[in-house]
């Protein structure tokens, strides 16, 4: 009978392996392991001196590190920074994340544990979330199962190795579930109408819909696991091949009679059938979440887009009214006789257009309505179609050309990037959209810049709308 998992794995690891996971000093210790496991990643090893420096740069970045609670007994030795990070290496070697074994030339060499290896990589895939690719697992094991050439020889191992590749890419699965899960809480946590653009189209449109979704539809995952599947119950039914696996698992480490053998066979072709045909399941629920985050983050979009167009409608009327009155004057030569609203400002000095802009007003996040269950395919196709449409006309060369039409001066007239009227960020996303469609045939204009027209790596910068642009110019034609 096996041991638990408890007893089998502090039977591996030192009874402190994960107390440096859990103590207040964590998250010194996690990054003092990321850092070293890097460097340790191409040479294997490292002098202890390096290490020690290692060391001493992530402490820097953690001036708040309690001494006292961690080495009582070491006050005077971590009272300086060198000190320190000796102690931390040690406290490593302790518990058995770092390895110093030693040596017949007494040199002092750090290696980092295979264990540790693979506590430090999960822990990094919990906290980064970096999108997975599970159509890359599940094809190899569908492309196994449809060529019963590789069957041929060792049947157990492949049958293993496609079992295995099923339950990677299951688990990859539900990481991206975490992916739209984690973008859910970012778009509740937006306050402001470019936030809430930038979690979904930077941030879910980019790892979700081009890294994900787009390659779960150009598998065809589907078709593949229907053929996979109907060639694993042939399998199943060819006695020749289920002798071959028996035979081979008799072979194996820890030896075992023939009906266990065959036992343990038939339970491995069934764990995996069953694998394949939760996946089309887990994808559909996935596909779900997707749905219901693109209408959660619309119906926010809308909702703080309407709240800002009613004040800017506000503030136009008055400045429309003021200019129908007083055409031609200055806003500084107005009589006090006008009595316009104060500004909430507590100094003033030089009036322009980029001194009465505002930041955007951070509001409390709303109440989302609920999204029910029973969705139809076509309310689910319809929202993901609506992302499509979205992500391809937000930047197109229309909003380029309106841009340049709104410009005075004839055909021909040209503009330098401090002549381009740029009051808002608005106005800011018209010029980069005018950038990245410079080139095209449907463009109504021009545009050089410095790079193009000096050759130069090092381009003048003028500072519009707190940002650092290049120098350009821009021409109508």
């Amino acid at each position: 009978m096996n041991p638990s998992l408890s007893t089998a794995l502090f039977q591996e690891t030192r009874p402190m392996f994960f107390r440096v996971l859990s103590g207040p000093q964590a998250p010194v210790y996690v990054d003092v392991l990321d850092a070293l496991e890097v460097a340790l990643q191409s040479a294997g090893s490292l002098p202890r001196s390096e290490a020690l420096e290692i060391v001493s740069d992530v402490v820097r970045i953690h001036p708040g590190f309690a001494v006292s609670d961690e080495f009582p007994d070491a006050a005077a030795e971590a009272s300086t920074l060198s000190g320190l990070s000796g102690l931390i290496l040690r406290r490593l070697v302790e518990t058995g994340w770092l390895h110093e074994p030693p040596r017949p030339d007494w040199q002092r060499i750090v290696h980092f544990s295979p264990n540790g290896e693979i506590v430090i990589e999960a822990l990094r895939q919990i906290a980064r979330g970096q999108p997975a690719q599970f159509t890359d697992k599940i094809q190899q094991a569908c492309a196994q199962l449809l060529n019963p050439d590789q069957f041929a020889e060792d049947p157990f191992a492949n049958l293993e190795a496609c079992l295995a590749s099923v339950r990677q890419g299951l688990r990859e699965l539900r990481q991206m579930e975490n992916i739209v899960a984690r973008h859910t809480r970012s778009l509740l946590n937006a306050s402001s109408l470019q936030e809430n653009l930038s979690v979904l189209y930077d941030q879910f449109s980019e790892t979700f819909g081009h890294a994900c979704y787009r390659e779960l539809v150009r598998a065809q995952l589907p078709t593949r696991i229907l053929k996979a599947t109907r060639s694993l119950d042939e399998m199943a039914q060819s006695e020749r091949i289920l002798e071959a696996m028996q035979r081979e698992r008799l072979r194996r480490s820890p030896p075992c009679d023939f009906a266990t053998a065959a036992a343990e066979v038939r339970l491995k072709i069934s764990e995996l059938g069953r694998l394949l045909s939760s996946v089309g399941p887990q994808a559909d629920e996935l596909d779900r979440r997707a749905a219901d985050f693109a209408r959660r983050a619309f119906a926010r979009v809308r909702y703080l887009h309407e709240v800002s167009s009613g004040q800017r409608e506000q503030v136009q009327r008055l400045f429309s009214a003021v200019e129908a009155q007083f055409q031609g004057e200055r806003l500084t030569d107005l009589p006090d006789s006008l009595a316009l609203p104060g500004i909430l400002m507590l100094e003033a000095d030089i009036l322009s257009a980029d001194s009465l802009r505002k930041p955007p007003l951070r509001r409390e996040p709303g109440e989302l309505e609920a999204i029910g269950d029973d969705l139809s395919e076509t309310e689910r196709d319809a929202a993901v179609r609506e992302i499509e449409d979205t992500l391809r006309d937000s930047m197109n060369v229309l909003r380029a050309n309106r841009y340049v039409s709104r410009l005075d001066g004839p055909v021909g007239t040209q503009w330098t990037l401090a002549d381009l009227p740029l009051h808002s960020d608005d106005d800011l996303a018209d010029l980069v959209a005018c950038l990245l469609h410079a080139g095209s045939r449907d463009a109504a204009y021009e545009l050089e810049t410095e790079r193009m027209t000096r050759d130069t790596s090092e381009p003048s910068r003028v500072h519009r709308l707190g940002y650092d642009i290049e120098e350009l110019s821009l021409k109508k034609r």
